[in-house]
């Protein structure tokens, strides 16, 4: 039995796959096997598949037609697998050669973390031709940034709500985590991230690996830009979801720091949709102080330290507000993680 299975779900990767494929041969831990699950592709990526699987016997083909939900054809490709350890990888992506091996190592050493991803590099694909790529766009440039700013555990789970804190096709996960917790689940937004916020809400450990050992490619056809599931907008429902199921935002509300756009929006969604008590926004700019948002009050940001003390969010989206809103929260004697959350 194989100690990692990389598994990997593909549809109309024809000219990414080949790329994709041998980044996982190349792995300098040889102790694998990788799963292929074809998922009605109209190109030639299952004949793409066929080739290498008759070339190396570590590579095992499935096959799925189009009309099987994609959370399904990634269930699938795991539950065919026979590893202890998962390895999530994309057709379009790169894994360095010793990502499995430090991956491997990283949680052998750590019992108590159940899932690690690495440190990514984005790069855009500009043109029909897989070679031509450069630097990522303006959002996905801070996007990387960020994650790659967010390794330790404590760290994972305090960001949570900004972003998710790993790139699924980056992470290792333990087998037993995935049989206990049945997978990716099925939401109205990304699968990956409602599974980082399960096992964060339940307490368990995820980690990184403080190296960049993946190449994230982005293109104008990639799933993270063209199905709804992976719009802001979900994120933001998937964000308020599981912010509203925190004990504590339940017992004592929240308080939302930025009456901006982000912040707004959530607090619509918290309330309308979560029922959760809004006590008031949090602002520096004189022009929105003294007044309501949907009836919630606008008071200075010098009034936090005597306010109620309620779980508080920061929501802004300008540089440098984030960490004045982590300066201003620290000064209150809020703690990050758990009565403070920051919020994108």
């Amino acid at each position: 039995m194989p100690s990692v299975s990389i598994v990997m779900p593909v549809r109309d990767a024809e000219r990414t796959l080949p790329m994709a494929i041998e980044s996982c041969l190349s792995q300098t831990l040889p102790d694998f096997e990788l799963i292929l699950v074809d998922h009605g592709s109209v190109d030639g990526s299952f004949s793409v598949m066929k080739k290498y699987a008759r070339r190396d016997s570590r590579i095992e083909v499935l096959k799925r037609p189009r009309t099987v939900p994609f959370v399904s054809v990634a269930n699938l490709a795991w539950q065919e697998s026979h590893g202890a350890l998962i390895a999530r990888m994309d057709a379009d992506d790169f894994s360095y050669p010793a990502r499995l091996q430090h991956q491997v190592k990283f949680l052998a050493a750590q019992p108590d973390i159940v899932a690690c991803g690495t440190l990514v590099r984005i790069r855009k694909r500009r043109t029909a031709d897989t070679a031509s790529h450069t630097g990522p766009d303006d959002g996905y440039a801070a996007y990387e940034s960020w994650i790659n700013s967010v390794v330790t555990p404590d760290a994972i789970a305090a960001q949570r709500f900004i972003d998710s804190p790993l790139a699924n096709p980056t992470t290792l996960i333990r087998r037993e985590i995935l049989e206990r917790y049945g997978g990716y689940a099925d939401p109205d937004w990304a699968e990956d991230y409602d599974l980082w916020l399960r096992l964060l809400e339940d307490g368990l450990a995820l980690g990184k690996v403080d190296k960049c050992l993946f190449d994230w490619f982005d293109s104008d056809t990639r799933s993270t830009r063209t199905l709804d599931r992976y719009s802001q907008l979900r994120f933001q429902r998937a964000k308020a979801h599981y912010l509203a199921r925190l004990p504590q935002v339940r017992q004592r509300g929240v308080a939302i720091a930025g009456a901006g756009p982000i912040g707004k929006k959530l607090a619509r969604m918290l309330r309308d949709e979560h029922r959760v008590t809004i006590g008031c926004f949090f602002e520096v700019s004189e022009k929105k102080i003294g007044n309501s948002i949907d009836g919630i009050p606008v008071l200075p940001s010098e009034a936090l330290p005597d306010s109620p003390r309620r779980v508080l969010l920061g929501a802004v989206g300008l540089p440098g507000a984030r960490d004045q809103i982590r300066e201003l929260a620290t000064g209150s004697a809020y703690c990050e993680g758990a009565d403070f959350f920051c919020v994108a």
